[in-house]
């Protein structure tokens, strides 16, 4: 979750607690009380107008370092320049030195792809904030987030020794800094701080949007996303939580769901039962052995919530535990399968998307 400074609206609200408190030492007149009012609204657009701007600008900006990977190195170069040299008062020397002794690795293929990546996620991080409510933003850009995932996996082979950068947060980057966002972005609840892992942008973002939107089609074809780019990226994603299910539900399924199929009483102690597992490298034979259950487990339990064919939805559960008997999982796929089925025979009522052909 991106946590922003964002004082305005602190700012606007003791301003206005100040002048309307009982405990001041007289009243204000009507006229007074307008003219007040009139420098209060005008400090707020000048203080959120400068916000604005500064976001504005700071897309210009990644939009035009994007345009090259001469551009977004010497962009990124002149912001280490600025910001751990200048601001700190290190010498003209001291840079022409680090700069010489780190350059060849700085200037390589692999980083600058990764500069780029991480300057695309920020630009996409500030179009979900700039939008009029986070939900507006992710909609808008889930086509593009999409698309982001099909060219990081694509080119994961030569980024992966540079998953320092795609892991930290984007608020958090050299590129951020210099533009200052961390004063000015809005903040946002349930967008993700950093491109890696896979896992967290399908659960925190990319599923929840189409589970609220009850779009059965689109949630489905995510999940076939997600598999493929889990796939792509082994080693992230058996790292940092990603291996197993989440500890709680996912996000997006709406409470009568939940209730109505018993998935509130759900075994709150695996992700620790499992934090060894968690930090192994993923080689194919265990991605295909023990992530993809999980995954198609997840698929098929949307497919049932959200989609037409409750029954359908059941056996192919099911079958995913006769399959996966070994499993680590299964014995909880078991009690929630109980659960669900439980809770079918009334799930029609339940899932608007049931009763549609």
């Amino acid at each position: 979750m991106i946590r922003t400074l964002n004082m305005l609206p602190a700012i606007a609200f003791s301003a206005t607690m100040l002048v309307y408190s009982s405990s001041s030492a007289q009243s204000l007149t009507p006229a007074e009380k307008t003219q007040v009012d009139q420098m209060i609204e005008e400090l707020h657009q000048k203080l959120h107008g400068g916000s604005a701007t500064n976001n504005s600008r700071a897309v210009s900006t990644l939009q035009a370092i994007l345009k090259s990977p001469k551009a977004t190195y010497q962009y990124y170069m002149a912001s280490i320049k600025e910001l751990q040299f200048d601001a700190v008062g290190k010498r003209e020397s001291e840079w022409r030195e680090w700069r010489e002794r780190n350059e060849d690795r700085l200037k390589s293929t692999e980083h600058v792809a990764a500069l780029q990546y991480q300057a695309k996620f920020l630009l996409l991080t500030l179009a979900v904030a700039l939008e009029r409510d986070e939900a507006a933003g992710v909609k808008k850009v889930m086509p593009l987030l999409i698309d982001y995932y099909d060219y990081l996996t694509r080119d994961f082979d030569k980024l992966e020794g540079q998953r320092r950068i795609l892991i930290t947060p984007a608020l958090d980057s050299v590129f951020a800094d210099r533009l200052k966002l961390t004063l000015t972005m809005p903040p946002l609840e349930t967008w993700i701080d950093a491109p890696l892992p896979i896992s967290t942008v399908y659960d925190g973002v990319i599923l929840p949007h189409f589970r609220k939107e009850k779009n059965h089609p689109a949630l489905q074809a995510a999940w076939d996303k997600r598999i493929v780019h889990e796939s792509k990226t082994l080693v992230v994603a058996g790292r940092g939580g990603a291996l197993g299910l989440p500890v709680d539900l996912p996000a997006g399924i709406p409470e009568n769901l939940t209730r109505r199929f018993g998935l509130d009483s759900r075994d709150r102690k695996r992700d620790q039962q499992r934090e060894d597992t968690r930090q192994k490298k993923v080689s194919e034979e265990d991605f295909r052995k023990d992530r993809l259950p999980i995954l198609h487990w997840g698929k098929n339990r949307d497919a049932l919530l959200f989609g037409p064919n409750a029954a359908s939805s059941l056996q192919a559960l099911g079958r995913i535990i006769r399959e996966n008997l070994a499993h680590s999982e299964a014995p909880n796929w078991l009690k929630e399968l109980k659960s669900l089925t439980e809770g079918g025979s009334n799930a029609e009522s339940d899932n608007p998307t049931a009763n549609k052909q």
